[in-house]
């Protein structure tokens, strides 16, 4: 898969800073971010993509169907993704208003994509929210691995959970055709108007990031630490 153009630069979309109140400015990403993710998605695939838009439990997906392509004979086998998450994105929750009812791929959503029959309930979290539908194979269980990361995820969902309302979004990183992504990118727009981001290698705790994503996840590093 390409990586170039890949990874965006979150910081550039707020600085110079518009002189917006946390609401305006949230809204002002929310119409911008979604386009951002598309073309990186695009760029990651090589391939032909059905990009649906839908809501679930309070935030919008967006997902490839691109089964969708080869079912019409647009796209042969050997050429198309799997069906799969490009992004998940909203205003966090606090925990009470999330459900902990585990079912199958994309939920509620799934008949209307005719989805969910082959892929069971697979943990995959999502920043701000806390999901009973599988949404993508995660390796790791962040909630409760003890390492530097799982830490840095941790107190990003607990930032989401003192402050409902925040902007906050997971967007999956992938390498290859299928809906295992190689990396997972979290990230949330703080009060003061900054981003925090950080990307998570999906694979168990020891096995090395991919180098595209060091510079990004280096950065961040480097911002916690000077809060």
């Amino acid at each position: 898969m390409r990586r170039r153009g890949v990874m965006i630069d979150y910081d550039a979309l707020v600085s110079p800073r518009p002189s917006l109140l946390y609401p305006e400015l949230r809204n002002h990403l929310l119409e911008r971010l979604p386009d951002r993710w598309i073309k990186a998605y695009r760029k990651m695939a090589q391939s032909p993509t059905r990009i649906h838009r839908f809501q679930q439990q309070g935030f919008e997906i967006l997902f490839d169907r691109a089964s969708e392509l080869r079912s019409r004979g647009v796209l042969s086998g050997d050429r198309a993704v799997e069906d799969r998450v490009i992004a998940v994105y909203g205003n966090s929750q606090s925990l009470a208003t999330n459900s902990s009812v585990k079912r199958n791929l994309l939920g509620d959503a799934a008949p209307q994509f005719g989805e969910g029959k082959g892929k069971p309930y697979l943990q995959g979290c999502v920043l701000g929210g806390r999901f009973g539908i599988s949404l993508y194979p995660q390796t790791r269980d962040l909630d409760t691995e003890r390492s530097s990361e799982a830490r840095v995820y941790r107190n990003m969902q607990r930032y989401c959970e003192e402050h409902p309302g925040t902007l906050s979004f997971t967007r999956l990183i992938y390498r290859d055709r299928t809906w295992h992504p190689s990396a997972i990118e979290h990230g949330l727009l703080k009060e003061d108007g900054s981003f925090w981001v950080h990307t998570f290698r999906n694979a168990p705790e020891g096995s090395r990031i991919p180098s595209f994503l060091k510079i990004q996840s280096r950065r961040t590093a480097d911002a916690t630490s000077a809060d």
